[in-house]
């Protein structure tokens, strides 16, 4: 077998279990080896968490060149409009000459051992990094940790970010369970940075790093809000490391959480050198650029007179749409009317998801995906499930709330763009927010990129992809 194009690769790769998930490492091993073992040898940074691994992956990546990394990998999931997404060096993706000549090198060995799409790429990845030297690499877990195909690397670091509920089925109900998973990535002799607030969670962080002979840091335990402190500078978050202290600007993002996942990467790469970083002058623009695409990205529209702004949002568990909610409580305006347009995966807890956002605003749209992926939740089952979901406070009377009115369309500009409009159409909207599925912002994007601006970079990668 022999693909003849990018597109055919794609086509078959996709093809291979895309949304299908079998834990465990041994036949990820079996592949690794059976490709040449791209993987050994190589210096990785090993991020796993619930919430906020992509961010603190791109901080990590942008980080390590401002000080004298040279090529730098990066590794992350899932993507939003192209596969090469996923796969960067040095901020630029693999290129697809690369994507289709691996498949085709070793299509009889994928054929033989049926590994599933995200064991394929992540040993595709590999293969990216080591041909193009790259002193680091970053890499981002897929689903959990210890069973994670990325789990097969020994790293000079492991960073987890916050941990809440998700993908229950298959890390646990409860934290504890969760965590239990995340912690999987810890190796001996490797330093843990956490972020984890919560005591018990933190002392169950710091037995597994002590165990395996490990440094433990929580930034927890060693950031400093703006207000925290008598002495502390109004305008400005500290991070305590264990060789300097680095200030912060309250104005590098908007977002609390984004905040503390920027400290989070900073105390990493000090831990990572185990000595203090140079000046912020040396690394600070860097981390300021750090910003992952579909994670609070603001999007001015081209004709600012005719479609309101968007705020486009990966949250995709209902950790992360209270984190979305309590931001926007704070930045929409009294009198302000919210569109929120949303879809979720069939296997999210998206009963607690959809009264969030019913908390936020009753002009709720729902963006039906199922033609495109079969995890998406179906209008059927949505249908089912706000008949038990409350209506926002905002649209309650003094006999009974209004029943919940969801409004249905598929991701394509025809149906996007009337209901994005400043006039009768956009029904008095001003503001739209894109949330609930990483998903639905690569579904959504394109169409999109032809009335809003700061989408270019997606609109170069497709004609790159199809030879444009």
């Amino acid at each position: 077998m022999r693909f003849p194009t990018y597109y055919a690769a794609l086509e078959w790769l996709y093809a291979r279990n895309q949304f299908s998930i079998k834990m465990g490492l041994a036949r990820m091993e079996e592949l690794l080896e059976g490709v040449g073992s791209p993987h050994s040898g190589g210096v990785y940074l090993h991020v796993a968490g619930t919430n906020g691994k992509g961010s603190v992956c791109l901080a990590l990546a942008n980080l390590l060149p401002a000080l004298g990394v040279r090529r730098v990998g990066l590794y992350t999931s899932p993507h939003l409009v192209s596969f090469r997404e996923r796969i960067r060096v040095d901020g630029n993706p693999v290129p697809p000459a690369f994507v289709t000549g691996w498949l085709n090198r070793h299509s009889g060995v994928l054929e033989a051992l049926n590994p599933t799409y995200f064991e394929i790429v992540t040993a595709l990845a590999f293969a990216w990094f080591r041909e193009s030297d790259c002193e680091a690499v970053v890499l981002e877990t897929g689903l959990g940790g210890r069973l994670d195909a990325t789990n097969v690397v020994v790293p000079k670091l492991t960073v987890i970010t916050s941990i809440s509920l998700d993908h229950v089925a298959m890390l646990g109900d409860t934290v504890e369970a969760v965590q239990r998973e995340k912690l999987g990535i810890v190796k001996p002799g490797v330093p843990l940075v956490v972020d984890e607030p919560r005591p018990a969670l933190a002392r169950a962080a710091e037995a597994a790093a002590r165990a395996a002979g490990a440094t433990f840091v929580n930034l927890a335990d060693r950031l400093v809000a703006p207000g925290d402190d008598a002495g502390h500078p109004a305008q400005a978050w500290t991070v305590h490391g264990r060789h300097g202290a680095y200030r912060l600007p309250a104005t590098l993002r908007a977002e609390t959480w984004q905040m503390r996942n920027a400290a989070l990467a900073v105390l990493a790469l000090e831990t990572l050198r185990g000595e203090a970083l140079p000046p912020a002058a040396a690394w600070l623009p860097a981390l300021h650029a750090a910003r992952m695409p579909g994670r609070m990205q603001r999007l001015a529209a081209r004709a600012p007179s005719r479609h309101i702004p968007v705020l486009l949002d990966g949250a995709h568990n209902p950790a992360g749409l209270h984190a979305l909610s309590e931001l926007l409580t704070r930045e929409v305006a009294a009198g302000q009317r919210l569109r929120i347009f949303f879809s979720v995966m069939n296997d999210k807890d998206y009963g607690e998801m959809l009264a969030t956002l019913r908390a936020l605003s009753d002009d709720l749209v729902f963006v039906d995906l199922t033609a495109v992926n079969p995890r998406a939740l179906s209008p059927a089952s949505l249908s089912a499930r706000t008949l038990s979901v409350p209506a926002s406070p905002a649209s309650a009377t003094a006999e009974a709330p209004s029943p919940p009115t969801i409004r249905v369309i598929d991701p394509t500009h025809d149906a996007l763009e009337p209901w994005l409009r400043r006039e009768a159409g956009a029904g008095g909207a001003d503001r739209a927010v894109f949330c609930g599925s990483l998903y639905l912002l690569g579904a959504v994007i394109p169409a999109l990129a032809e009335d809003y601006e700061g989408l270019d970079e997606f609109g170069r990668m497709r004609r790159e992809d199809s030879g444009a």
